[in-house]
């Protein structure tokens, strides 16, 4: 079965291209270009319309590993060609006939959803140094694979002297810091998922500065590849919480609730918080099995909480009670539910 749409494209005659006129008779079906899925196997044909010859195909993935596909004849003038995908990110396929380029090749399609491993286009870089630096002086710049899930990250440094560099985890992503030693351009790749560079990259930094090193050639390459792990951007977010002055000792609760509950009937209980300072209160109940699925925390002003909460099966449950980071005296709290 045929997976994917036919591609349209303009016929050539061999005397405009003498070399390519078999390549270009060869019409493909190519998969479709988004939802496809990891470890699971795609095909798509090519009709020869009465081209001799061999037809082969190679497929690239994001990492920038080549991996191989199985191509068998379907009808006598139609090939199917087959592989499995080994990794989230957009895959370029080469199909060649007689070692050339058929119309359309390479085709470019995507595994995974965006955001999934492998999309540099999801991943941006800020700061100084992709501008400008000074020789002997360490600069830096940040990359930001928040937006991206985990993919092979490689930062290329080409320049007038090899430079130190090192790379360091950053809420956002990570910082790249680099020292160059002597004056001039210094192109800064940086490419996420394979070989495919992220927006604006390359970039170029001028450096000043006297030369700090003796010989070397004109052009000095350093480079770094890590693979990197999944970054959320609430990590800066609540890097930015101010910091409260609190004491949870000095909550008092009470109320029939932090002991006792009943299947289908709410429970309730009262927390003073009006000598603890200023801070969060945290309220969890779990099951047996699943968390409470109803906890409701409503405020009564003066720093006096009311809480209900809704238990649906028997059981033994553990209620949690905490002012910011810090159980309340008592917390957690055991409940048996006849």
């Amino acid at each position: 079965m045929d997976v994917g749409v036919p591609i349209p494209f303009r016929c050539c005659s061999a005397r405009e291209h003498p070399c390519c006129e078999c390549s270009m008779k060869c019409f493909p079906f190519i998969p479709q270009e988004s939802g496809l899925k990891v470890n699971q196997p795609v095909s798509f044909a090519v009709r020869l319309n009465g081209a001799k010859g061999l037809l082969d195909a190679k497929v690239h993935s994001p990492s920038g590993a080549v991996e191989d596909t199985h191509v068998s004849q379907i009808e006598p003038d139609k090939y199917a060609i087959r592989f499995l995908p080994r990794e989230n990110g957009l895959h370029s396929i080469d199909v060649k006939f007689n070692g050339q380029h058929i119309t359309g090749s390479p085709f470019k399609v995507r595994v995974g959803e965006p955001g999934q491993a492998g999309d540099p286009g999801l991943v941006t870089a800020y700061g100084s140094g992709l501008e400008k630096g000074t020789t002997g002086v360490q600069s830096e710049f940040i990359i930001k694979t928040a937006n991206a899930c985990p993919g092979a990250l490689t930062v290329a440094i080409d320049g007038p002297s090899k430079v130190k560099m090192d790379c360091q985890d950053f809420p956002d992503g990570y910082k790249v810091l680099y020292t160059p030693m002597a004056p001039g351009d210094y192109l800064i790749g940086i490419k996420y998922g394979g070989p495919y560079h992220i927006a604006g990259s390359p970039y170029k930094a001028k450096v000043t500065g006297p030369r700090l090193v003796s010989g070397g050639g004109p052009h000095e390459s350093s480079s770094i590849m890590l693979e990197s792990v999944t970054k959320s951007t609430t990590l800066s977010s609540y890097s930015a919480l101010p910091k409260f002055s609190s004491d949870s000792s000095k909550v008092v609760s009470s109320g029939a609730g932090l002991s006792t509950a009943i299947v289908g009937q709410k429970s309730c209980f009262s927390v003073d918080c009006s000598r603890a300072g200023s801070n969060i209160l945290l309220v969890g109940v779990h099951g047996p099995t699943i968390p409470c699925e109803e906890v409701s925390v409503k405020y009564a002003g003066s720093d006096q909480y009311n809480v209900t909460y809704l238990v649906k099966d028997k059981g033994s449950y553990t209620l949690v009670v905490k002012w910011g980071e810090e159980h309340i005296p008592g917390s957690p709290f055991h409940i048996i539910v006849p």
